[in-house]
């Protein structure tokens, strides 16, 4: 068969594809848009899980009557002049074919007034095909709406899925976006039920509205010469969920994932990074979610910094200033199911998981020691791993701190030999550690990880009986940590109620 350019109507379907997956790429793409047109004031409306009607609505400064065609071709941007804008600009909505895309598939309707017109535009495209362009009276800003989309591909229609799956991507892309930009007031509508109504608040604020079983939310922060990382994790919300941000764009960046989830565990938290733009190449994939760092060890260890700042919970703070360690504000209340230590401080009640509190006691000696002189093995094995060349050559190159990390072993061919065991830990921990280790991007997580499991066998377990001086004992030490609220494997350490919460739920406040 002779080779033939294809029609521009299938080119323009084709390029939908890598922009529009499902009706929360649409949603992405248009809140982007509002965001960048300077909009304070942003409302949403769903149907049907996106796939009758995503519309957005925004007072930004809408878009000049001489660009509206221009908007909805393939490449045209305002963002881009040179290839080299394509790695420093700082704005959302730089794909060309965005709007393009999304209205070859749907009935597209865009009306928009800008800040300096008294009239503003109306736009219809269905299916790629122009319908309706026109004067018409407006508010200030934009108004879009997407309605059946994939209607001219059922093909791709099939593959959406169903309408409360949809719903549940577009509520998250919505709340990616609400979480950063606590200064914008935002509306979320999906069926004709409010959903989320939010005005311009602080961060913390925000976040306990878009996730109300959030109570609790420590902060952490660092900053060096590859920039700064900062944001919140919630000890008592252990849900899985994670938001990660960079350069104010939610992304995804499954290594950098591990390392965070190897400090925080499954509990929730929101992690913001600022890097020099040249740091950061969001073009690996065509909507800009996957996201790629140049430097990137540097960027893990700036972000490994700042999880071991977490803020210190109230009582740590309280009893480690001078002289006021033993003070009458501080009480040892006792034990609950030989697991909980019970302390009241300051208004408040601690209930501290006794395991795990020893396991951070532990955890922080272990690795001051591994930084020092090593830990020494103290037993043996013969435990023989087979893996691939590169995986060899890789724990070849990691030897010295592999052997400083307790675990003594010698290559042979294919396989690793292990001959020595750290102390108190099983030898599949540490079979599941090399192989881990020789898989990972980043060893300096695996290690810790380990470090952990070595502390974790080394701590008091949950059903020790603990007499009192025991238990005072393991909080003094607790409360001297490095970072007191969580244990190496990311779990929170203690929970914590306040007595004026008791009065309210007893009817005393």
């Amino acid at each position: 068969m002779r080779i033939k350019k294809l029609p521009e109507d299938v080119i323009n379907k084709i390029a939908a594809g890598e922009v529009v997956e499902r009706p929360a790429s649409v949603l992405k793409e248009l809140i982007e848009n509002s965001i960048d047109a300077d909009a304070d004031r942003i409302e949403i409306r769903i149907e049907r899980g996106g796939k009758r009607l995503i519309e957005v609505k925004d007072n930004g400064r809408g878009i000049h009557p001489d660009d509206i065609l221009e908007a909805v071709r393939r490449f045209s941007t305002s963002k881009i002049y040179t290839i080299d804008d394509l790695f420093s600009v700082s704005s959302y909505g730089f794909r060309g074919e965005a709007l393009s895309s999304i209205s070859s598939v749907s009935r597209f309707y865009l009306i928009s007034r800008h800040k300096d017109f008294t009239l503003g535009k109306e736009l219809l495209i269905e299916g790629g095909e122009f319908r309706h362009f026109s004067d018409v009276g407006a508010h200030q800003g934009t108004t879009v709406r997407v309605r059946d989309l994939f209607f001219n591909l059922p093909v791709r229609e099939r593959f959406l899925k169903t309408e409360k799956t949809e719903l549940k991507h577009t509520t998250d892309v919505f709340i990616r976006y609400a979480l950063y930009h606590t200064d914008i007031s935002f509306r979320f509508s999906a069926d004709g039920k409010v959903q989320y109504v939010l005005s311009p608040e602080e961060t913390e604020s925000r976040i306990k509205r878009l996730f109300p079983a959030v109570k609790e939310l420590i902060y952490f922060e660092s900053e060096d010469k590859v920039g700064r990382c900062y944001g919140y994790i919630s000890p008592d919300y252990a849900t899985g969920r994670g938001y990660i941000y960079v350069n104010g764009r939610p992304v995804k960046n499954k290594s950098l994932m591990r390392v965070i989830r190897s400090k925080v565990g499954n509990n929730f938290f929101t992690l913001f990074l600022e890097l020099p733009p040249y740091f950061v190449d969001h073009n690996i994939h065509p909507a800009k979610i996957e996201v790629k760092f140049r430097k990137e060890r540097s960027v893990y260890q700036l972000v490994k910094k700042s999880l071991e700042n977490l803020q210190k919970p109230t009582i740590v703070s309280h009893l480690s200033q001078k002289n006021r360690r033993y003070n009458s504000e501080f009480k040892v209340l006792g034990q609950i199911d030989n697991t909980f230590i019970v302390v009241y401080c300051c208004g408040d009640v601690y209930f501290v998981d006794q395991h795990i509190a020893s396991e951070r006691i532990h955890y922080e000696l272990l690795k001051r020691k591994f930084l020092s002189e090593g830990i020494s093995p103290s037993g043996s094995s013969s435990v023989e791993i087979k893996l691939d060349p590169d995986q060899i050559e890789k724990l070849s190159q990691l030897k010295y701190h592999i052997e400083k990390a307790g675990v003594r072993f010698d290559i042979k061919g294919n396989s690793i030999v292990i001959t020595g065991l750290p102390p108190n830990i099983k030898e599949h921990k540490v079979r599941d550690f090399i192989i881990s280790l020789s898989e990972s991007e980043f060893p300096e997580a695996e290690i810790d990880t380990f470090i952990g499991d070595i502390a974790c066998g080394e701590s008091i377990d949950a059903g020790d009986i603990l007499s009192s001086e025991e238990a005072k004992k393991i909080l003094q030490l607790w409360i001297e940590t490095d970072s007191p609220n969580l244990c190496p494997h990311g779990r929170p350490i203690y929970y914590k109620i306040s007595v004026d919460d008791i009065k309210k739920k007893v009817g005393r406040k």
